[in-house]
């Protein structure tokens, strides 16, 4: 199986501007939720489109709440061996930058006008994979770390977004197909 046998458009997937705020991101995930109703998989993830129309970059539900807590900037992913992280190291961190110190109530009322600019993730080389390659090579970039979604690219164009959870979903109707 290709990679584009279980991608999702760009066309089919929510997107805002790189104007956006975070509202404006929210507002649009909820009106693929209510369009889609019980029986889609709304999505949680955003697609962030440059002025030009192409994908500038993602929002994801780890980026929209480390968003929320402006001390999270401060934090480094340089230096450590693993991205299992002891439970002292991360008391630690959580310590000693204060963060959360701030209700989340009034640390949402505060996102409400955050640019999505400040929020997204602008993706590098190694979370595209192209639309020909076979989807256990996708597998692979997730089982390895690469943050999710992956964004799928034919040529220099990212054309689409293969969710893992669409992976998760193939591979579970295909095991209840052998039983």
């Amino acid at each position: 199986m290709k990679v584009r046998e279980l991608m999702i458009p760009v066309a089919e997937y929510v997107t805002v501007s790189e104007g956006a705020t975070l509202l404006d991101a929210f507002v649009t995930l909820e009106e693929d939720h209510r369009a889609k109703g019980n029986g889609g998989h709304a999505h949680r993830d955003v697609l962030v489109m440059s002025s030009a129309g192409e994908v500038a970059g993602t929002i994801t539900m780890v980026d929209i709440i480390r968003s929320l807590e402006p001390n999270y900037k401060k934090l480094t992913s340089g230096g450590q061996e693993s991205d299992v992280l002891s439970r002292e190291y991360v008391a630690g961190v959580f310590k000693e930058l204060g963060l959360w110190g701030e209700s989340l109530q009034d640390l949402c009322g505060k996102a409400v006008e955050l640019a999505v600019e400040e929020v997204m993730h602008r993706p590098d080389k190694q979370e595209l994979v192209d639309e020909d390659d076979p989807l256990e090579l996708a597998i692979h970039h997730y089982i390895m770390g690469v943050r999710q979604p992956l964004l799928v690219k034919r040529g220099e164009v990212v054309v689409g977004v293969l969710r893992f959870s669409d992976i998760f979903e193939e591979i579970r109707k295909r095991v209840l197909a052998c039983g």
